[in-house]
This record gives structure tokens, sequence and C-alpha cells, in this order.
């Protein structure tokens, strides 16, 4: 299968994150952060998905690199959870364990079940936008939505690659 490696995030950098306490602020941040539809969990996904197509070494590579990415935002996360006076617990509502990870072996289903939880990322992260107190949180929220609106469009080219060359 020919797939060409493309950047897992956008050019633009993060914003520095400058706030004071906020509890509030600090809780709407925790389910993305690390709840079951979380950066925790699409990190684990995604490094899972690597593993299980390492014998495609760019279609591995590939998912490797957005979960790299969905560290940083896991990073970005925990730190201004914490800036803001909160815990960074893995777990929003409840503990966060392995059966938030998704184990589709198929590349076609898991690529399009990826997309729809990059999706409701956005959503979540818009949703969460309209209801923080933070300028600073709205523009790192709003600089994370161009990362995972970017994986989007990388899982769309990697599902073509893939009916492409089922193809020849």
């Amino acid at each position: 299968m020919e797939f060409a490696l493309m950047p897992a995030a956008s050019e633009l950098s993060y914003p520095e994150i400058k706030v004071e306490n906020n509890l509030k602020d600090a809780r709407l941040l925790l389910p993305s952060y690390g709840g079951d539809h979380s950066e925790l969990t699409a990190i684990l996904t995604y490094a899972f998905q690597s593993y299980i197509t390492y014998e495609e070494k760019d279609f591995s590579k590939q998912l490797e690199m957005i979960a790299v990415v969905e560290m940083r935002h896991h990073e970005l996360l925990g730190k201004a959870i914490y800036k803001l006076g909160g815990y960074p617990i893995m777990g929003a509502r409840n503990y966060w364990n392995g059966s938030y990870v998704n184990y589709t072996l198929d590349p076609i289903k898991f690529l399009k079940q990826n997309i729809a939880a990059e999706e409701q990322a956005i959503l979540n992260y818009e949703k969460t936008i309209l209801s923080v107190d933070s300028t600073d949180i709205k523009l790192l929220l709003e600089r994370i939505i161009l990362d995972e609106e970017l994986h989007i469009k990388i899982f769309k080219a990697m599902i073509t690659a893939i009916e492409g060359s089922c193809a020849k």
C-alpha cells in the first residue's frame, strides 16, 4: 500500500496559558483530558493501532505521529487544569480504564471510528469553549481543534490509500 506521511499537527504554535485559579474551568477540561472520550483514550487507541499495523511502515508511523500530537494535547490540558487550581487525574467522572481504547482490528473500520471520535472531540471542545471563562483556555482549545481537524483529513487519506491498494 502506498501512503505518504503527512504532518500530524498544525504549523501554528500553541498559546501560552496564563490563568488564575478557576476550578469551574478546570473541571470543564477534565473530560477532554482523561475521560472515556479523551485525549488519553486517543493516545492509547492510536498507539494500539500503530502496533497492529507495523507491517505497513508509513501507515503505522502516521498513527504514531498522531498519537504523539494527542500526547501534546494531553500535556497542555493537564498543565492548564493544574494552573487553574485543579487536579489533572486520569478520569473525569470515573477513573480512566483500558476498556475505553478502541481495539478494532480492521483498518477501514477503525479509521472510520477514529474520524467519528475526532468529530466528537471537536464538538466537545466547541461546547467547552462556550462554557469556560478564560480567554487563554478558549485559545488553547481552538488551537487543539485545528489538529483534530487535520487528523480527520489524515484518516480519510489513509482510507483512500487502503481502498486504492485493494482496487489493484
